[in-house]
Order: C-alpha cells, then sequence, then structure tokens
C-alpha cells in the first residue's frame, strides 16, 4: 500500500487467502474450484432439500440444494492460477461434475443454468490459522483456510474477540502459525 500508514495499536487480517503474501513460509496451496448450478425447480429438489452431500473421492464432488430451487454441484479443483479461467476450462470442469452427477442419479433432470470459478486456500490439515505471528508483532490474523473459511469465520470471530481480551481458548494451540 504505497503511500499510506496505518497507525493502530492492532491490526487484524481476515483476508483470506490474499494474506498468504505477506508471509516468508508457505502456510497453504490455493487452488480453483468449480461449481454449477441447475435450471430452478430441479426434479430432485423435494428429496434433496437441506441435505448436503460430499463424496470424498480424489477429485472430491459436493451437491447441495439452494434456496431458489436449484442443485449446486462443486468440485473439480485444479491448481489456482493467477488470471481469469476462461470459458472453456469451466465448461469442460462443469461437464464432469454433471457427468459424475448423473452416474449418482441416473434419472436426475439437471439443466445447468449457469458456472464459475473460485479459489480458495487449502492447509495439510483443513484448519486455519488464527492468532499472531512472530513477523507482526501487533497483528492478529484470522485466516479461515483449509476450504472451509466460511465455517471457521464464526469461530475465528470469537478467538480474535478472546485474543483482543487478553484472554486464551484451546482452540488456539490447534490453529496457530507454525503448528
Amino acid at each position: 500500500m504505497d503511500g499510506f500508514i496505518v497507525d493502530a495499536a492492532k491490526i487484524v487480517f481476515c483476508t483470506g487467502f490474499e494474506t498468504l503474501k505477506m508471509f516468508k513460509k508457505k502456510y497453504a496451496e490455493i487452488v480453483t474450484t468449480f461449481a454449477c448450478v441447475s435450471e430452478q425447480k430441479i426434479n430432485f429438489f423435494d428429496i434433496l432439500n437441506d441435505t448436503l452431500i460430499w463424496d470424498t473421492a480424489n477429485p472430491y464432488i459436493y451437491m447441495r440444494t439452494t434456496d431458489d430451487k436449484r442443485l449446486l454441484v462443486g468440485g473439480e479443483d485444479i491448481n489456482y492460477k493467477y488470471g481469469a479461467i476462461s470459458e472453456k476450462v469451466k465448461g469442460r470442469k462443469s461437464a464432469m461434475l454433471v457427468k459424475k452427477l448423473n452416474k449418482l442419479f441416473p434419472v436426475m433432470n439437471f439443466i445447468e443454468d449457469y458456472v464459475w470459478a473460485g479459489a480458495f486456500g487449502v492447509t495439510k490439515d483443513g484448519l486455519p490459522f488464527v492468532g499472531t505471528h512472530p513477523d507482526f508483532k501487533n497483528a492478529i490474523f484470522m485466516l479461515g483456510l483449509g476450504g472451509n473459511g466460511i465455517t471457521f469465520s464464526v469461530q475465528g470471530m470469537d478467538l480474535v474477540l478472546k485474543i483482543l481480551a487478553g484472554k486464551t481458548d484451546n482452540l488456539l494451540y490447534y490453529y496457530r502459525f507454525d503448528r
């Protein structure tokens, strides 16, 4: 941030994988994941509503319903590359996801409405990094990596508040840097 100065007693970083560039050590891998969503009112909506399906094969596939009666299917991760993912790659990955879906549910009428790609950080143990780092004495980090950033965000918020209040929590041991 050339030309800007931040004056604060503490700073909290909760910016995701982008923060990893600050560290000398590599704490996580960055991957690109793909997802596609069906048209509304898919024929299996009532059966799958409020259900999360996660096949842990490699590559994995997951699916869940959406509030507007669609089915979202995701997975097919690749190593992250800076820059835009081409529509060709997204289309190919989407076709692979739909093919796997059709194997699991042969009579499902999945008609793709749209597809996208997104990046996220993956740690070796699947856990986030929450707490202080020796290279940044006045900083607190909440890096919800491990492919579970949304899941860890609420827990991380509580942990950051404890750190700011001078309290501790057993989870901070497991979420520490250099574990």
